[in-house]
Formats: C-alpha cells, structure tokens, sequence
C-alpha cells in the first residue's frame, strides 16, 4: 500500500512537472525587463510572462527580436491603419488619439527640456517605410516605447512583422510586491 501511494505521488509529480515545461515552451515564456525597455509601468529587472499565443491589440506590450535581441515595446498601431505624430499629437486614421499613459512622462520630460523641444519627433508611416507605404501592411505593427526619446522601437527598426512577436506581456511575476497582471494605462 505504501509502495503502491509513493509510485503514485511520483507520477503525479512527473506529470505536472511536465506540464509546466510544455506550458512554458509552448504557451509562456518569461523576460527580465532590461534598462531600454523600462518604463512607469514595467520597470528594470521586473520578471515578466509573456503570453505566445495571444494577439497582440492596440496598447499592449510586446516581446519582439530585432537582430537577436529582445526589446519591450507599446503597441500604438497595426495592419490598415495611418498614422502621423506631428508636433506631439499622435494622429491615428487622421484622429486626434489620445495617449494618457505617457502624460506624466512627457510632462517631466518638457519641464526640464529647452523651449521648442517635442517628447516624440514627428513621423509618419510613410517616413518609417521611406516612402513604401502610407498604411501599415498586413501582419506587421508600429510599436513605440513609453519614453520616447528612447527610439529602440520602430522609428528605428521600421515596423516590427508578427513573426517577429515573441509574445504579449500579460502578468509581472517578480518584483512580488508588484506581483500580479500588468497594466497598460
């Protein structure tokens, strides 16, 4: 009986042991979040779950690879839409579309910044495609960092292709303090 319960709890273990390895090779993965892909909501060093089989939508965090390395960065627009950043106003299919989330960014940034200065230097898709396109094509994306004078996002790698997307960032599992779903605004 003894025997028979130990050969059971072990099985028992091996199964979920492998469960969490598939689920992790398969559906999730984690990423510490470095310096250039900090920001007010997911800061350095955090650990992250990044969800692979989740579309990615407007506004959330992505997981993507450029020239082997992994950057973090906001989704701000994808397939058939326009976009124009003019004088720090960010025109989505010609709208005014509003970006609460880096207001307080922004406003300490041109606190301290010389008169004149913009938070986002003005593009367009035309100029990230230099001329190639006037919407975004099918299954790529823009994606823009929080702070945006950090430009590691598509104002300098151009728009990221979903077979670049590693993953959406869905729940922060380290610092525990902060453990618990991310935000995006």
């Amino acid at each position: 009986m003894v025997k028979r319960d130990f050969i059971r709890n072990i099985i028992l273990a091996l199964l979920a042991i492998l469960t969490v390895v598939l689920l992790r090779i398969f559906i999730f993965s984690t990423f510490r979040v470095h310096e250039d892909a900090a920001n007010q909501y997911l800061r350095n060093n955090d650990v992250v779950l990044v969800n692979r089989n989740r579309q990615p939508k407007y506004k959330d965090f992505i997981v993507y690879e450029v020239d082997g390395i992994f950057y973090i960065s906001r989704i701000i627009a994808s397939e058939g839409e326009a976009v124009t950043y003019m004088d720090d106003i960010f025109y989505l299919d010609e709208l005014v579309e509003p970006q609460e989330y880096i207001e307080s960014v922004k406003n300490n940034y041109l606190a301290e910044a010389p008169a004149g200065s913009l938070f986002t230097d003005d593009f367009t898709i035309e100029t990230l495609t230099d001329g190639k396109e006037d919407t975004i094509p099918k299954n790529e994306y823009l994606v823009l960092n929080d702070d945006r004078r950090n430009t590691n996002d598509s104002r300098k790698f151009g728009l990221i292709k979903k077979s670049q997307i590693r993953g959406v960032v869905t729940f922060r599992i380290l610092p525990l303090s902060n453990f618990g779903f991310t935000d995006v605004e």
